[in-house]
């Protein structure tokens, strides 16, 4: 490692931990309890605050950094002021932590009026025991609200009988990221099949460059390859059978060819893949010590703060020909808010989600977070062009493809993690990798019922 790339690692390893804009990172195991806009306290729901005519509303995210943290609280506050009959109690947590601690806390006493939760089966997981708000009576008593918000984005949040369940806080999804320095210097131009896009690796590795820059320690990084491929190699019927825990078999050979592809990837990355994350990784993108990277629309905003100077862009992931998956996809999704069926606020609780993920609100967030909202027209507030090519890349998808590691089964997530990791290692083979994902898949159609 080069004395210049590490004075840069650590001035964007401190950007980082300022700005905490990824989307699945976040390494803290902080939590931290606030009254909206202000310091960190632990509220007591026997205080006088929760007596009279006041509606004490919990709210937990897991956006604890700024600028997204100060955004949460500084609306909050608004709305307070707009209704002083309501307060919160806001509640925040890395991305890991949280996870752990939302599975526990929705079933309990415990459980936020207002909750992030991803969609998919980390969602539907609690509707299956109906402890999450059905928010569809609400959409039908509202065509104004439900016409506002992109359809595309909203479908992730229904269930498959129609409930829905969520609404959108961020949109989110995946691209590839090149520097057109290094390619007009090499003479390389952003690939669209599969084939093209190995031919730009080995160019860019005969130049003595390790092509992608990749992380994997926390797992999930590498999914995303698999995810994406799965989509193109695996017919949709087949994939949502497989997904869906009670019919998983994941015996399709389309499974294995993706772990093929991602392995002839592997050797195209930064050395260390499995021991690095993926923020520091990308710092190896921004910083030009790689020429790609595959990374999160969310992440536009980390790109400019570690390297406001790079000249970058963005390719779809390339086609593989003759593939008789979905080439159509847009692998991602939305990331949103729920309402616990157990709130004694129903009401109040979607009154204000309308107004913090409706469109006005949506535009503040834009403009002082560089994320998105699902409401339509955000694309006319946005200045910034690479936000506007990201609202693009959404507003324009005929589907989305939810993030892999969030549309599995926990224990078939579990060992597809886990294999992918060996893989990455080259501990195991794809075959094999695909025996153990199997067998998991068969046991877990048990405990589905």
């Amino acid at each position: 490692m080069t004395r210049k790339f590490k004075k840069a690692l650590s001035l964007g390893m401190a950007a980082i931990m300022t700005l905490g804009l990824t989307a699945c990172g976040g390494s803290s195991d902080s939590t931290a309890t606030t009254a909206a806009g202000g310091a960190a306290t632990t509220a007591d729901a026997s205080a006088p605050a929760a007596s009279g005519d006041t509606k004490v509303i919990k709210l937990f995210h897991r956006f604890p950094d700024d600028p997204c943290n100060g955004f949460i609280e500084s609306k909050i506050a608004e709305y307070e002021s707009l209704h002083p009959e309501i307060k919160f109690e806001v509640t925040s947590a890395q991305n890991q932590p949280y996870k752990e601690k939302i599975k526990v806390v929705v079933g309990s006493d415990e459980c936020p009026d207002i909750f992030f939760s991803f969609c998919g089966e980390f969602s539907e997981r609690f509707i299956r025991e109906g402890l999450l708000l059905d928010l569809t009576p609400y959409m039908e008593a509202d065509q104004e609200w439900k016409d506002s918000l992109m359809e595309s984005q909203m479908k992730e949040y229904t269930t498959a009988d129609g409930m829905v369940y969520g609404i959108p806080f961020r949109l989110d999804a995946k691209e590839f990221f090149y520097n057109k320095d290094i390619f007009t210097k090499l003479g390389l131009e952003a690939p669209q099949t599969w084939d093209q896009f190995i031919e730009v690796l080995d160019k860019i590795k005969e130049s003595g460059m390790d092509p992608i820059a990749e992380g994997n320690q926390d797992k999930w990084p590498s999914a995303h390859y698999i995810g994406a491929l799965n989509e193109q190699l695996v017919t949709d019927e087949t994939r949502a059978a497989d997904y869906n825990p009670k019919s998983g078999e994941f015996t399709d050979p389309g499974y294995a060819e993706a772990l093929e592809k991602y392995q002839q990837l592997v050797s195209y990355m930064n050395i260390g893949v499995n021991g690095m994350t993926h923020d520091m990784a990308r710092l190896g993108f921004t910083q030009g010590q790689n020429a790609i990277l595959f990374g999160e629309l969310v992440e536009i905003t980390n790109i400019k703060q570690e390297n406001p100077d790079l000249n970058w862009g963005m390719f779809k992931f390339p086609e593989i020909e003759g593939a008789k998956g979905n080439m159509n996809l847009v692998s991602g999704a939305p990331e949103g808010f729920a309402v616990s069926s157990k709130t004694k606020y129903p009401d109040e609780c979607v009154e204000f989600l309308k107004w913090f993920l409706g469109a006005e609100t949506g535009a503040q967030q834009a403009e002082q977070v560089g994320w998105f909202n699902a409401s339509k027209g955000l694309d006319k507030t946005l200045t910034d062009e690479s936000l506007k090519s990201a609202y693009d890349v959404i507003a324009n998808a005929e589907k989305m493809d939810i993030w892999f590691d969030n549309a599995l089964y926990s224990t078939v997530c579990d060992e597809y993690l886990t294999q992918i990791s060996d893989i990455t290692n080259g501990d195991v083979t794809p075959t094999d990798a695909m025996a153990k994902i199997q067998k998991v898949a068969k046991e877990a159609q048990s405990l589905a019922q």
